[in-house]
């Protein structure tokens, strides 16, 4: 072989192993999710709150109906096995784990599961969506919202929530670029958690900057001008609760776009009224002018 050959070989055999490389480090965060979730089914079939506490990460939120239940430490995180025993629970499996969103710091899921009964028998089904994130080297789940497991036709109060909720996006929105936070706490709840690059965010009063934007503090710092809604699906439906994977997008005064941010919104009903209650943003995408 002649030198030729050879170089091209060799660049060509680089390129290959860093190709490799890099798909395997995408790939990494999502194993140890996964690896989380499974050591947290393992914990809770188990019945032992101290080892479920072990696989989860603070402060640590699970959607109830009524409101966030936050656990800011781990002995905060309580199941009520007995309770759920005398229902006929036995064991809970997961069916399916399917990946949404993932980062080198977070990963999300939607997940559909069972419970099943001393016999083994599966006597309900259910969906959860659940947000794992790494903690000082440790993966755990820190949020979870259980939803309705999505069928084949919406009923009539499912697609009354879907449209309502789409219109309390645009709504949003709407709000944001008029920069008016009276308009835009409209389409907020409080309290409102926010999970954004590790930082747990937990909105108690209107005056949180999470909700009540500080727009003249955000011209100066990134210059922007405008954001629109970029990609939006929605995840689960139901009558109260809409699940929805979306990215926002911010553009500077001459229109052009310098970010891109993917993210998870949770919106709920509360009071006859549609607001955002949770937010998990993902790494923004930097675009270059």
């Amino acid at each position: 072989m002649t030198i030729l050959p050879r170089l091209f070989f060799l660049f060509c055999l680089v390129g290959y192993l860093n190709v490799g490389t890099t798909a395997q480090s995408q790939q990494e965060p999502e194993m140890k999710a996964k690896l989380a979730l499974r050591q947290f089914i393992q914990a809770w079939n188990l019945a032992d709150n101290r080892l479920i506490q072990s696989t989860l990460n603070y402060p640590h939120i699970t959607h109830a109906p009524l409101a966030l239940i936050i656990a800011k430490q781990a002995e905060e995180f309580q199941t009520d096995f007995a309770a759920l025993k005398k229902q006929g629970w036995a064991s809970s499996r997961f069916d399916k784990i399917i990946t949404r969103q993932s980062s080198p710091e977070k990963v999300n899921f939607e997940v559909e599961y069972s419970r099943l009964n001393g016999a083994g028998e599966v006597y309900s089904r259910g969906y959860v969506f659940y947000v794992v994130t790494l903690q000082d080297g440790h993966w755990g789940m820190q949020y979870r919202a259980p939803g309705v497991l999505n069928a084949d036709v919406e009923s009539p109060e499912q697609r009354l929530a879907r449209e309502q909720v789409l219109a309390t996006i645009d709504e949003f929105f709407l709000a944001f670029n008029a920069a008016d936070t009276t308009a835009l706490l409209k389409t907020n709840h409080v309290p409102q958690v926010m999970l954004n690059a590790g930082r747990f965010i937990h909105a108690e009063s209107e005056q949180s900057p999470i909700v009540s934007m500080n727009f003249d503090s955000m011209r100066e710092r990134e210059n922007w001008n405008n954001s629109s809604l970029g990609d939006l699906q929605v995840l689960n439906v139901a009558p109260d609760q809409v699940i929805v994977e979306l990215s926002f997008e911010r553009f500077n005064p001459a229109g052009e776009k310098y970010l891109t941010g993917p993210a998870v919104w949770v919106l709920t009903k509360r009071e006859e009224r549609w607001g955002v209650e949770f937010r998990s943003l993902m790494p923004s995408i930097r675009h270059s002018l």
